[in-house]
């Protein structure tokens, strides 16, 4: 590409020195013959080089746009992709304080500008450095003292464009910022429309939208100001010297020392001098405006990942499914976090535990801390006696199913949301998953459970809480068939469904305050008992 610029430098400033040579040497020549003709042969074969000329500026112009917009796409492409991988490691609680819609704003929005940036203001960068640089030299050449008057605007032009560049990245920072809070404004509110609805909340919800867009208008109209007063500056500027020149050259014409050819060529050059120029100071507006996105989205890039793997995984010839917390500490930080103090538990290759409690005891983050959403703080927690930390998150999670509170079904086929995590799983498993799970015969009807293809440890968190007594008793079943020699850890709030385990962890404030199966646990703990009484399963 950037032969192919220097090419279109080159052509750009050959048409000056054509018409010199059209004035002052071409049109002299068409002299009429004895009989009042002129042979219009130099004049058609000039016409023509012209032609040639314009063509092929356009020919390369065409390349240099294509290999420009290929290389962008392609650096935009890897940019998203790996903002999105990245975003894709930070820990939980990024995304549980942190509107959805801003942060797809910085994905899209912010990357869209970065694009603009290194495709049409780099191109435009690139091109007019080259221009400025061919013109300086055939100035110089050509007339050192006229060059050197042409100059002096150029440390004006400078400062004007640092000055309101400054203000304009400020401006546009702000802006973006008010685009990503509208963005997550509208995603909250279409996402909770029902809601919105239900307690007549749409003037309320849309005056916030409006207050918004009325700081977005501000900052747009200061943004269109202060570009206007950069751009036309900058060209009031450069006005001045191209007319001293002219009127300096007409003398010179009129007295007979300087040809009127040169003068036209060097008044063209005067323009293409002052157009990189202002077309530099107008990049540097595009930039600073770009850079404010820029900013954006590498204070996602600096976020730390959720965990960290091992450079050296330790692979698992074959899972039992053996879980052991050992003297385990976690929070999740600020003064109100939660946290799990010194908790050990071992369940046993097979064995099926229910975790119960009241809301906020942590049952929810130890599925969290086993699947490596978050790393313990103290202790350790270990798979067949190996600390999942030596473990590839991926074979890690490849071994567990997780059955949410909050069933998610992707926009894809049936087939593609039960083979999710196991995309080279046949078809023969897939539907065995499907009967195992018992939607089968029913396959059009959500929810879908996540029995993913038969892992060997199952993590079961409020997989029952929002079904109807129907559905409840046909996943309830499934439950029964998926979990037979399989390692399962059933979170649950009613504890009907969670009676018949193996064993049963009652935790409290991060602790475990009782443990035995639902018999002794009526006798020995208060709180499964006061859990149990408000169920009426005593």
């Amino acid at each position: 590409m950037f032969v192919i610029m220097l090419v279109m430098t080159a052509l750009a400033l050959m048409l000056p020195q054509a018409i010199r040579y059209m004035i002052d040497d071409l049109i002299p020549s068409l002299r009429a013959d004895t009989d009042g003709s002129v042979d219009m042969a130099p004049a058609v074969w000039f016409g023509l080089a012209l032609i040639g000329l314009y063509l092929s500026s356009f020919v390369f112009s065409i390349g240099r746009d294509y290999l420009a917009g290929k290389v962008g796409a392609s650096i935009i492409a890897d940019l998203r992709a790996a903002l999105f991988d990245h975003l894709a490691q930070v820990p939980l609680r990024f995304y549980q304080t942190n509107n959805v819609g801003e942060i797809m704003s910085r994905l899209l929005a912010d990357v869209q500008r970065v694009q603009s940036l290194l495709t049409t203001t780099l191109l435009m960068f690139l091109t007019n450095i080259l221009m400025l640089l061919g013109i300086l030299v055939t100035l110089f050449v050509f007339n050192w003292i006229w060059a050197a008057l042409a100059l002096i605007p150029v440390p004006i032009i400078v400062w004007l464009s640092h000055r309101y560049g400054i203000s304009l990245h400020a401006i546009n920072y702000r802006l973006q910022e008010s685009i990503a809070q509208l963005s997550g404004r509208l995603q909250e509110v279409f996402s909770t429309i029902r809601t919105v609805r239900a307690f007549a909340q749409e003037r309320r919800e849309k005056t916030r939208v409006v207050g918004v867009l009325s700081a977005m208008t501000g900052l747009y109209i200061r943004n269109s100001v202060m570009t206007s007063l950069a751009v036309n500056l900058v060209q009031l500027v450069a006005s001045l010297v191209p007319v001293i020149v002219l009127s300096w050259g007409a003398y010179l014409v009129a007295a007979g020392s300087f040809p009127l050819g040169a003068l036209f060529m060097f008044y063209i050059y005067l323009g293409y001098l002052y157009s990189p120029i202002q077309e530099l100071s107008q990049v540097n507006v595009e930039v600073q405006s770009a850079m404010a996105s820029v900013y954006r989205i590498f204070e996602y890039f600096d976020l730390p990942q959720a965990v960290a793997e091992d450079p050296q995984p330790v692979r698992l010839a074959e899972v039992r499914g053996r879980l052991a917390f050992e003297d385990v500490d976690f929070h999740y930080g600020g003064d109100n976090g939660f946290a799990i103090r010194a908790l050990s538990l071992t369940i046993e290759p097979g064995e099926k535990v229910a975790i119960v409690g009241p809301s906020g005891a942590g049952k929810t983050t130890l599925i969290n801390l086993l699947l490596r959403f978050y790393d313990p703080e103290g202790g350790r927690i270990l798979l067949d006696r190996v600390d999942l930390r030596r473990l590839a998150l991926k074979e890690l999670r490849s071994h567990m199913g997780l059955v949410d509170q909050d069933p998610v079904l992707f926009k894809a086929s049936l087939r593609d949301n039960i083979a999710y995590g196991r995309a080279e799983a046949s078809m023969d498993r897939v539907i065995e998953a499907a009967r195992v799970a018992n939607i089968h015969d029913f396959i059009e009807k959500p929810p879908l459970p996540d029995f993913r293809l038969n892992p060997p440890i199952m993590l079961l968190d409020e997989a029952t809480s929002a079904l109807d007594t129907r559905s409840e008793e046909l996943i309830q079943q499934a439950l029964e068939k998926a979990l037979q020699g399989k390692t399962s850890i059933i979170i649950a709030h009613r504890l009907a469904t969670v009676r018949h385990a193996d064993r049963i962890i009652v935790l409290d404030n991060g602790r475990i305050v009782g443990e035995g199966t639902h018999e002794a646990l009526l006798e020995s703990s208060p709180l499964y008992g006061e859990l149990a009484r408000k169920q009426l399963l005593t």
